[in-house]
């Protein structure tokens, strides 16, 4: 949505994508820093010692076989796999911002950190000084950002092939994936759903093994539902804009129904308008917590009709029957 909010503008010619790596991100988070952001939480102070407990004096040791290792304290990292992890993470990288020119331009979800900087037909590219934030901001934060590892997305208007440089060494690529969706340079998603597709194949080797063990159908269309059906709705409303993507999947679902992998047929336009549903419920309630990233109702309106069009009388015979 921030990309395409960019690329509506006539004073912008492409949009650079920025998809940064942290090496060993959840066993760098020093515990002195985490303490100290802890406090400035609005939480319970109760609730804050509790969690500072739960990192003191913490030990680990390597049990391997009839080998046992000593004891060594650990002054670093959130517990992966503990319900708290993913929380205290959050906390540690709350405070790393990166702004153009007072707008945000950084997107996290837990250590998948993106982006975003637009090149103007008018002025410097700020591509260098804002991933150069980044950098500074995450030294300052103890982690450790590998820009080898870190990849970047040219998404281009049409006309529009200058070169640009790269920034910190920071590979140049064609498709990058983000969150589980594959992004194209050209805005399609051929791509994303191809391996869609390559997924749900293997998924659909699991179930034709277990029908041939004598699962019976209603079982069949269960598994059809949990392995196949989530994995291609997933992101469904992002990708799903393209007509021919959408052909692609129906095809394959319309092959599903006539092998009876699932029983009754699939109607992938049905699956989106669901999605879109739920999207446009959380979009209209004030209190959700994605109301902020999804684009408002653009102010232009457009009538395609000419003034001639919207007034005159359809025959009956012109109208048809259904």
């Amino acid at each position: 949505n921030k990309v395409l909010s960019f690329l509506d503008r006539a004073d912008c010619k492409a949009v650079r994508l920025f998809s940064m790596d942290f090496s060993k991100a959840f066993d760098s988070v020093q515990h002195s820093l985490l303490s100290e952001k802890l406090k400035t939480v609005p939480l319970n102070p109760y609730i804050i010692n509790w969690y500072l407990n739960f990192l003191k004096n913490r030990k680990q040791r390597v049990v391997c076989n009839d080998f046992c290792g000593e004891w060594m304290d650990v002054n670093k990292g959130t517990t992966q796999g503990s319900v708290s992890g993913p929380y205290l993470f959050n906390i540690f990288l709350n405070d790393l911002e990166v702004d153009i020119d007072g707008e945000n331009a950084l997107f996290k979800y837990a250590d998948d950190s993106n982006i975003i900087v637009p090149v103007w037909s008018e002025g410097p590219d700020t591509s260098t000084d804002t991933v150069g934030q980044f950098l500074s901001r995450s030294d300052d934060n103890s982690m450790t950002c590998n820009p080898g590892k870190c990849k970047e997305l040219i998404i281009r208007k049409k006309g529009y092939n200058d070169q640009l440089d790269n920034v910190y060494n920071i590979p140049q690529c064609k498709e990058l994936p983000i969150l589980g969706t594959t992004f194209q340079d050209n805005l399609k998603f051929t791509s994303h759903v191809r391996g869609k597709l390559v997924k749900a194949n293997k998924c659909l080797y699991v179930i034709r093994t277990l029908r041939a063990e004598g699962y019976s159908q209603c079982e069949i269309d269960y598994l059809f539902k949990t392995l196949v059906i989530s994995t291609i709705t997933f992101g469904l409303s992002v990708y799903g804009s393209s007509p021919a993507e959408l052909n692609t999947l129906q095809r394959f679902f319309d092959r599903c129904f006539k092998r009876k992998y699932i029983s009754e047929p699939v109607n992938i336009r049905y699956l989106l308008e669901i999605q879109d549903r739920n999207i446009f419920k959380a979009s209209v309630n004030q209190k959700s917590a994605i109301v902020d990233l999804i684009p408002r109702k653009k102010s232009t309106s457009y009538s395609l009709r000419t003034e001639f069009s919207q007034y005159r009388s359809v025959s009956k015979s012109e109208h048809g029957t259904f």
